[in-house]
Order: C-alpha cells, then structure tokens, then sequence
C-alpha cells in the first residue's frame, strides 16, 4: 500500500460508519483462581483479556468507509449507528 500515489490513497477518519466482514469471534469466560504467592507476596502473573472479541475485515469489494463506495449504499448507512 506504501507504494501507491498518495493521491489515490484511500483513509479511514474516527467517526465514519464502515461496512465489515465479521472473520472470528471469541468469547473467553475468565474465572479468577486462587492467588499466586511467591514468597510471601501476591504476584498477579495472569495477562487480562477482554471477555469478548470480534475480529473484523474490509478487504473485499464493498466494504469499507461508504464514502469510498461514491454514495452506493448510504441508505443503510443513515440508519446505522456508527461504532466507537
């Protein structure tokens, strides 16, 4: 992508509404164990995970920012309400 013109650079701005393709989700149900105690001292060794994670695409014609599509679609894309 670094090799493109960057006139014919396509962005992505905080706040568009974007069409996706949902790849995997995966849902984790973390329950705490009993503490960990080296030498006396509670170590807490565990990375914390979000419970729920969804992993999305827009490689693929159509998805994307619906500004990139040239107005194909914004019907939906009024109803929809954008997420942060």
């Amino acid at each position: 992508m670094l090799d493109t013109p960057v006139a014919e650079r396509m962005y992505i701005d905080q706040g568009e509404v974007i069409r996706v393709r949902v790849e995997s989700d995966e849902f984790y149900d973390d329950e705490p164990g009993p503490p960990k105690v080296q030498d006396g001292v509670p170590v807490d060794i565990q990375r914390r995970r979000a419970p729920f994670s969804i992993v999305c695409s827009i490689a693929e014609q159509g998805l994307g920012p619906t500004s990139w599509w040239g107005g194909q679609g914004e019907e939906a894309a009024d109803e929809a309400e954008p997420v942060e």
